[in-house]
């Protein structure tokens, strides 16, 4: 094989286009695949991240809606309570109003008893009253003074 200037001129040629290929395409073409591959992991770990924070925060979530149902939960027994406490602080505002009322009741009886007591009494006393004046102006007899008396008494009851 002979060695002559064309092929030292090729292989001249081939080294310095292997290098300025090198030099402006190959270094910034992996520069750039280098960055690209860079961005490419960087996303795929944000991706891992936000997909674990998801997870996080749907697991805080459901944590915060079962404590929110709990303490609805405690919100309504404690109404309920409340509710049947009023209720029966009612009932027994009304059986002591009831009581009251009854108690004013037997009250006004015993004062129309009263009152009707004296007005008999009144009546009786008026009786005995006229039943003396007729005594009075009657003559002296003991039967005719029972007759008188038994006679006012009926009359005064068949008034009254």
């Amino acid at each position: 094989m002979n060695i002559d200037l064309t092929f030292i001129g090729q292989i001249v040629v081939f080294v310095t286009m292997v290098w300025v290929l090198k030099s402006l395409l190959y270094t910034p073409i992996n520069d750039a695949m280098a960055s690209r591959t860079k961005k490419i992991e960087d996303g795929l770990a944000a991706a891992n991240a936000g997909v674990e924070a998801e997870a996080l925060a749907k697991a805080e979530a459901e944590a915060a809606i079962a404590a929110a149902k709990n303490q609805a939960q405690d919100i309504v027994a404690a109404a309920e309570r409340r509710a049947a406490e009023v209720k029966e602080e009612s009932v027994i505002r009304a059986r002591k109003e009831a009581e009251a009322i009854v108690d004013a009741g037997k009250e006004e009886l015993g004062a129309e008893v009263i009152r009707a007591r004296q007005e008999l009494r009144q009546e009786v006393a008026t009786i005995a009253i006229a039943a003396a004046e007729k005594i009075i102006d009657a003559e002296l007899d003991a039967t005719r003074h029972n007759h008188l008396i038994d006679e006012a008494i009926a009359t005064g009851l068949a008034t009254a």
